[in-house]
């Protein structure tokens, strides 16, 4: 045991000793919290600071945080590392950057599976209860505490907008990478794998000429002073973050805190999933007042895109089967937990 994990032992165990109550307790846990979305960010706002205050809340305190948002001390495409590390006790592990890692649990960012954050968010937080997802999360030594996930991507052009199949063709768009890449791919415009801090920068110089993104995802990083359409009744996937920590140090709190951290995740989750389905709309609007043409594909054309969106699972399959790991029971099991089986 490090002595990481014994001061979680002896610190928890203070806090919920059987017969104490935590308003008795005479230590406290601090746990670091580390995250690479800005302060106004969704991730930060709806998800990540609602959930320590829950935590905290229910423990009268008596668990706290280092609080490190915003990219301070590990930018987003490092967090997996920095909990790995230690430097990291909690963190949002974006899964569509851990591919490496975490693959089978992109088929979470697949587009084609779910219409709406809930439903994506109650579909991916079951799955991850048990079965292959959850294993890939243990045999990495961590726990899933709280799934964060966008409605279905959007469409977003710095130029002319891209309102048929046909107007992908030739395009560079940026991609989050994982199972955007194929979507990309199969829709005929070549992916460009930029993480999301770097984006606006990317797209100023013209390195790609849109990307693929949530609405919620355009106002904190400022690109909606470049970009001139959006679609919104495209389903190009999303991109799925989940709050994770070491199993190891979990393991080495009390069952009481342990159930705390995660029936907070359990409520803020669908918390966030409720804001981000509610904020699509009044994002549209707000867009509209400033220019920027957001509209919908025509059916015909929709129905083209989703034809060549179909593919992206069977690639992804494929892809992965090549590697020698269970892709097909993964997409078998997620869809599963989507339809409520």
């Amino acid at each position: 045991m490090t002595k990481k994990q014994m001061v979680l032992v002896i610190s928890s165990a203070t806090i919920f000793a059987t017969g104490m109550g935590v308003s008795q307790a005479q230590e406290s846990v601090t746990l670091s919290m580390v995250h690479g979305s800005p302060e106004s960010h969704v991730i930060t706002k709806q998800g990540v600071e609602p959930w320590m205050a829950c935590v905290s809340e229910e423990t009268d305190d008596q668990v706290s945080f280092d609080y490190y948002p915003g990219g301070q001390i590990s930018k987003t495409p490092e967090l997996l590392r920095a909990i790995h590390s230690g430097i990291a006790d909690i963190a949002p592990v974006p899964i569509g950057y851990v591919s490496d890692e975490l693959p089978l649990n992109g088929v979470s960012m697949l587009p084609g599976l779910g219409s709406s954050a809930m439903e994506i968010v109650t579909g991916y937080s079951s799955a991850l209860k048990e079965g292959i997802l959850k294993e890939e999360f243990t045999s990495s030594n961590l726990m899933p505490l709280m799934v964060m996930a966008y409605p279905p991507y959007q469409i977003v052009s710095m130029g002319e907008k891209i309102d048929s199949a046909a107007d992908f063709e030739g395009k560079v768009l940026r991609s989050a990478g994982g199972a955007m890449n194929l979507a990309v791919s199969e829709l005929g415009a070549s992916p460009a794998e930029i993480p999301i801090g770097d984006t606006y920068i990317a797209l100023e110089r013209g390195t790609a000429d849109g990307t693929i993104s949530a609405f919620a995802s355009i106002k904190p990083f400022s690109l909606h002073e470049l970009m001139k359409s959006m679609s919104s009744n495209g389903a190009f996937g999303t991109f799925t973050n989940v709050l994770s920590m070491s199993l190891d140090d979990l393991n080495a709190m009390s069952s009481d805190l342990q159930e705390t951290l995660i029936s907070c995740g359990s409520r803020t989750e669908e918390a966030m999933a409720s804001y981000l389905d509610a904020e699509v709309e009044e994002l549209s609007q707000e867009f509209t007042e400033l220019g920027i043409d957001v509209y919908e594909f025509s059916p015909d054309e929709l129905d083209k895109i989703n034809d060549k969106l179909a593919k992206v699972q069977e690639d992804w399959v494929q892809r992965l089967d090549s590697r020698g790991l269970a892709a097909a029971q993964g997409l078998e099991e997620y869809n599963s937990a989507l339809n409520g089986q």
